[in-house]
């Protein structure tokens, strides 16, 4: 199994050595990790990403993991990046030296509000409410969809994290999304982290990940995970829940091409933490 989702110290809200991540990874029997860490533009979200500067070393560490222990798990690199409008050349311009495996876009921020952040509250978030972010939040998934520089979208419904779901007028427009990523041939992220949080559900729900499966749209499977010891978390539900959907297979990344894993129920049993990421 997989884990395309991994995050490192590297982002400033993240604990653990990038061997440590991929040392859990080998140890919970996964055949591929893969590192992908933050980089926002966005001024709220320095302080929560890597700086441009540190991407050289964040690649070839994750290279150099790579190579080290190639006999026992394939170690990958790429990057969750806010892609916001006006930022969008700069980070094509930053990322392009870089042979990453897969760039993936989240949205983080609803103009100068960090919807997503569990430290330092913002609380303008409960001032704007969950229909304006709601509302913000898929007009900014929108736009980043027409960037063209994306393989994969992270924990898609993550405007439920704190609990307040998405309601139920918003369900036209994420199917219109849905569609978007269809025909854009472009990767949903089933997020774990999301039991960890409030929402105490996967990213996305349900719900959406039928509607996934649907519309044809293929899976990957990420941890989010912040520590080491938060690789693989909640996989047993997880594969349950993708294979009775209907998924069988997962799909994975080599410099930006997308081949697909089969799907296979674990045999090894993951302590999960009670708190992460």
């Amino acid at each position: 199994m997989i884990d395309y989702h991994v995050h490192t110290s590297l982002c400033n809200h993240a604990n653990g050595t990038m061997e440590q991540y991929v040392l859990r990874a080998i140890d919970i029997g996964l055949e591929e990790v893969c590192f992908l860490d933050h980089l926002t533009l966005h001024e709220k979200g320095r302080s929560k990403s890597m700086s441009p500067g540190e991407l050289p070393f964040y690649f070839h560490a994750a290279r150099h993991l790579a190579a080290k222990y190639k006999r026992s798990i394939q170690v990958k690199v790429g990057l969750e990046v806010d892609i916001i409008p006006e930022y969008i050349d700069q980070i094509k311009k930053i990322i392009t030296p870089f042979a990453f495996d897969v760039i993936a876009g989240s949205v983080h921020f609803i103009e100068e509000v960090n919807i997503v952040s569990t430290k330092g509250i913002d609380p303008r978030r409960e001032l704007l409410g969950i229909d304006y972010i709601c509302r913000k939040y898929l007009e900014n998934l929108d736009v980043m969809l027409d960037s063209g520089m994306l393989d994969m979208i992270c924990h898609l419904d993550v405007v439920k994290k704190f609990g307040h779901r998405p309601p139920a007028h918003f369900d036209e427009k994420f199917d219109e999304i849905l569609s978007k990523i269809s025909y854009k041939k472009i990767i949903v992220e089933l997020n774990t982290s999301g039991y960890n949080h409030a929402a105490s559900e996967f990213y996305p729900a349900t719900p959406l990940l039928k509607k996934c499966h649907e519309k044809k749209i293929h899976i990957t499977l990420g941890s989010d995970a912040h520590r080491p010891d938060s690789v693989g978390q909640h996989y047993d539900k997880a594969i349950d829940l993708l294979m009775s959907t209907g998924y069988s297979k997962v799909s994975a990344f080599t410099r930006r091409n997308l081949y697909e894993i089969p799907l296979k129920q674990r045999t090894n049993t993951v302590i999960h933490p009670v708190s992460g990421g």
